[in-house]
């Protein structure tokens, strides 16, 4: 049977009229996870509730492991989240995620809009589109499974967090990857970015007298690193290749915050327990 052809020009004419004036939205299944901050009050619980890291919505969680036949990551919790507003809600919390990015946009919000550049007063808003690793094993047993891809998502000082965390993960690689992946991005091995070590770290940011505290987002730095664990962290060709296809997929979304919007447009992910906080523009990650 012949597919229903359209001419492309017309095509394209119809669908950006539909989509005028409202939000675009991945064109594949994916999680949305933002950053959490964890509690001091939950001490005694430890993980991602005392340490912070990151935080994904159970619904839409099951909605990807359901479509696309994986399983849910091992070591991500469930936990029920009361968000300042008012409700609850169940999500799935991790210290830590495995990935390798592959697109991100930003913008600053302020006063119910979005701009494409730094504007006085306004609040950095991140979203890394990233391909999903699953740790399994430990130690010289390690192994990293394809997953799937994921949306990081930072406001504020954690926004700084997590691209500074990027720029450490090139610099920290750019030896290796001269020596044995020359003309390899540092995007294509797999590093872990959130909260580590065993004592919890936080920082209290916001301006005087209105300040409120966060766990920063870190990239983890293997000590030692050598040739070995960077020929284990590399992606490999078949998801590389994936990553490539997302990142075309995902051409209209990464540039849809070249604009301002208008207030009243949804954003992705709801704020949670993020304080309100600013952060002058600094140089962004080159990927």
């Amino acid at each position: 049977m012949d597919p229903i052809t359209l001419d492309r020009d017309l095509a394209k004419k119809l669908d950006d009229n539909m989509r005028a004036g409202g939000s675009v939205e991945l064109p594949f299944p994916v999680v949305y996870a933002w950053t959490h901050t964890g509690q001091a009050s939950y001490k005694s619980a430890g993980g991602p509730l005392y340490f912070g890291g990151w935080a994904a919505k159970a619904d839409g969680v099951h909605a990807v492991v359901e479509s696309q036949h994986v399983n849910i990551p091992a070591g991500w919790e469930l936990r029920t989240l009361a968000p300042k507003d008012g409700g609850e809600f169940e999500a799935y919390l991790a210290r830590g995620l495995v990935v390798a990015p592959l697109g991100k946009r930003a913008s600053w919000l302020y006063d119910g809009r979005r701009y494409p550049e730094y504007v006085e007063g306004g609040r950095r808003h991140l979203q890394v589109l990233c391909y999903l690793a699953e740790r399994q094993g430990e130690n010289g047993k390690a192994k990293f499974i394809p997953w799937g891809p994921v949306v990081l998502t930072a406001k504020g000082y954690q926004a700084r967090n997590v691209l500074d965390a990027f720029a450490r993960w090139d610099k920290a690689t750019a030896q290796l990857r001269r020596k044995i992946a020359p003309g390899v991005p540092a995007w294509c091995f797999y590093f872990a970015l959130g909260t580590f070590g065993k004592d919890r770290q936080a920082v209290n940011v916001g301006k005087p007298g209105a300040q409120s505290p966060i766990t920063p987002i870190t990239a983890w730095i293997p000590e030692g690193m050598n040739e070995d664990t960077m020929r284990l962290l590399f992606v490999g060709n078949d998801v590389a290749a994936q990553m490539a296809d997302y990142a075309e997929q995902a051409a209209e979304w990464l540039g849809a915050w070249s604009q301002p919007v208008v207030e009243g447009q949804p954003l992705v992910e709801p704020e949670y327990t993020d304080p309100p906080e600013n952060w002058a523009p600094e140089e962004d990650v080159p990927f």
